[in-house]
């Protein structure tokens, strides 16, 4: 069992309303950035929780016909690692493993997630200690996917050590980085300027 935690509880505060309900074309029609990414992980992994925090009934409702479990995180104020505890806290108990992505990095593609998955199987032959992160050139991306015997302290990050990056730190010795050709793990969208110079990076 693979589990994802969408992470789609912050403010947006420098893009205009809500960046994650803002609709891009597709082939298939116009569709929110929330829905083009968790559409893509609701395929590739067993059970997919998504963090929701700020307007957190009209994410839910954008999201309402996808097989995704919604949960609510009361602290989002706080910081994106509130949100990262949140989820990973209502998967740990049953997960192999944990794929943890920030809803804002909206154009990986579902193949890359497909990769990731395989990798994580590869290693969970063996252990369940282990940290993947994609890598596109020399910078590492998202999703980062966690095996069980190391989610618990995932439940230990904060602010202060700012979230995840404290949590790596500490365990850099168990990351496998996994190459992808696939630089919609690194673009995330924080401003509309974003969505004009990411275009070309739109999939399904």
């Amino acid at each position: 069992m693979i589990s994802a935690v969408v992470l789609a509880a912050g403010e947006s505060t420098r893009f205009p309303g809500n960046k994650l309900l803002y609709r891009v074309p597709t082939s298939k029609g116009p569709t929110s950035l929330i829905r083009l990414i968790v559409s893509k992980f609701s395929e590739v992994f067993d059970d997919v929780v998504v963090v929701l925090g700020h307007r957190f009934s009209e994410v839910a409702e954008e999201l309402a016909d996808l097989n995704v479990k919604f949960i609510i995180n009361p602290r989002y104020r706080i910081g994106m690692s509130e949100s990262v505890k949140v989820g990973v806290k209502s998967v740990m108990r049953y997960s192999d493993a944990v794929a943890i992505h920030p809803a804002d990095v909206p154009f990986t593609k579902k193949e890359t997630l497909k990769y990731l998955r395989r990798k994580a199987e590869e290693l969970l032959r063996t252990t369940r200690k282990f940290i993947i992160i994609p890598l596109y050139g020399v910078k590492g991306g998202h999703p980062l996917i966690v095996g069980s015997e190391l989610t618990p302290y995932i439940l230990e990050i904060s602010e202060v050590e700012r979230g995840l990056k404290g949590f790596l730190r500490r365990f850099r010795s168990l990351i496998t980085y996994v190459k992808v050709n696939d630089v919609g793990v690194l673009a995330d969208v924080d401003t509309p300027y974003d969505l004009v110079i990411n275009s070309n990076l739109i999939t399904e």
